[in-house]
């Protein structure tokens, strides 16, 4: 009988070898060993991740004022930390702490071997931008993760790659100015990872051209694969009404926001081609990749990740709580049990996918845009997402865009950009829909035609808004 494990490792093997090393990195054995940990047995990852922490630890106990004042308040020793159990001992670390001590986060000498890279801010989507100073060692690892990630995929490296991000997430021109409206940067090779493998070109255009500029650039491409944020993907699939124009797509890769299950459905079945999925922070770099089990596979060589309840402790499996990221390669400016202010599900056991990484359950959004809203309103917004999704292809020709809205007075409001006045009967389909979901609570909602969606804080769209939700800090 044939070893599950070793066909799966031998899948795996042939689909690294379409990876072709630049003549320069040809000796390096990173990218072999990331393979190799993904089929290690689990005493092999506890070890590996014990030496890890431990080394941390001991570091930051020696070298960073915060943690090294922190150990003292709370009487611990290096020794007492570890394993990856221990980290509940420590407290969770959030954004603003992050932003309080910034200095103090920083370490009297970095180790022998590590150098500043330089510094990094998050999205700020949910308040004021976290900055933190990366290594050149934690830097590096996003460029290697990057292969991983890929390749679970099953991208082939020799296609050509379409991103379409904001101007601020493309690479800068040759003149270091932003990317503009309308301009197509074109990249010899894919960004990150065509530093280390010959790929194929990849072709950046910024997502705030218009959802028609941006499917007439893909048709003129006609990419293998796209990358762009999630509620992007779903608006270019609102724009082909159904039929996909990409003749050549293989893969979609949809990032930053969440991709709802109703989200996901609409893509796949407009263009055809599978959604793939990875986890990441600005702050921290590449935190895990999607298999196509729905688990997402820690990288474990590069940070340790939490599922807790609102006081810190382990979440049981199947329950959703916060994710926390211990980052273990970066000690120019270490970040322990660093709240991340997503949700995402616990899991238990070993994946059926066959890989060997610490995994976690789906992510269910920004905890600070779910702890402050009322009862029952994520079930409303979800049934008038499922509700959009089952109205008839023939009903929603004209629909580019929509965001849900929810007062303070309870109303929600469905708020769309159209090209042409909707037909009644999609009114009639959304409002049975709704009447199902709410009710005898009869809330209102009220459906309007608007000439724009703005964008949040940090330059996302958001498909969902409310008015319990606090204003974030600048």
């Amino acid at each position: 009988m044939n070893d599950p494990i070793a066909t799966d490792k031998d899948r795996e093997i042939s689909e690294h070898r379409r990876w072709r090393l630049r003549a320069e990195y040809a000796s390096v054995s990173w990218f072999g060993q990331l393979l190799e940990n993904e089929f290690a047995a689990p005493d092999q990852h506890r070890l590996a991740e014990q030496r890890a922490l431990t080394a941390l630890i001991r570091f930051v106990a020696a070298e960073v004022p915060y943690y090294r004042d922190l150990f003292r308040r709370m009487d611990l020793a290096p020794q007492d930390l570890n394993l990856p159990d221990d980290l509940c001992r420590l407290p969770v670390l959030s954004k603003r702490q992050v932003y309080e001590n910034g200095a103090r986060l920083k370490p009297d000498r970095l180790p022998a071997d590590a150098k500043t890279f330089g510094i990094v801010k998050s999205s700020g989507t949910t308040g004021r931008p976290t900055r933190v100073i990366q290594s050149a060692q934690s830097n590096r690892m996003f460029t290697v993760l990057g292969q991983r990630q890929f390749r679970w995929f099953r991208f082939d490296p020799a296609q050509t790659m379409a991103t379409i991000r904001l101007a601020s997430h493309l690479p800068r021109m040759t003149d270091g100015s932003m990317l503009p409206d309308g301009a197509t940067h074109r990249l010899s090779r894919w960004r990150y990872v065509g530093k280390f493998f010959y790929t194929g070109s990849e072709h950046c255009f910024n997502v705030t051209n218009s959802i028609e500029q941006q499917i007439d650039w893909l048709k003129k491409l006609q990419p293998a694969y796209l990358l762009s944020y999630s509620e992007s993907l779903e608006h270019l699939a609102l724009q082909c009404a159904g039929h996909s124009p990409l003749n050549r797509l293989r893969g979609l890769c949809a990032i930053s926001e969440q991709l709802t299950p109703s989200m996901r459905r609409r893509v796949e079945r407009t263009f055809n081609v599978p959604v793939h999925q990875n986890y990441g922070l600005n702050e921290i770099g590449r935190v895990a990749v999607r298999c196509d089990v729905g688990r997402y596979h820690v990288h474990t060589e590069h940070c340790i990740v939490e599922i807790v309840d609102d006081q810190g402790r382990p979440c049981p499996p199947g329950r959703t709580g916060r994710v926390l990221v211990t980052a273990l390669a970066n000690p120019t400016m270490p970040l322990i049990r660093y709240d991340t202010d997503d949700m995402a599900v616990a899991v238990d056991g070993p994946c059926p996918c066959g890989h060997g990484l610490s995994t976690f359950g789906e992510l269910s959004g920004r905890y600070s845009r779910i702890a402050y809203l009322p009862a029952n309103t994520l079930a409303y917004v979800g049934a008038l997402r499922e509700a959009l999704e089952r109205v008839p292809d023939e009903l929603t020709v004209h629909l580019r865009q929509y965001q849900i809205h929810q007062y303070r007075d309870d109303r929600f409001e469905l708020r769309l950009r159209t090209t042409a006045p909707m037909p009644a009967a999609f009114d009639a389909c959304i409002d049975q829909a709704w009447r199902e979901a709410v009710g005898d609570s009869r809330l209102p909602l009220t459906i309007e035609r608007v000439d724009e969606i703005e964008r949040s804080l940090g330059g996302k769209f958001l498909d969902f808004t409310s008015d319990y939700v606090p204003v974030p800090d600048k």
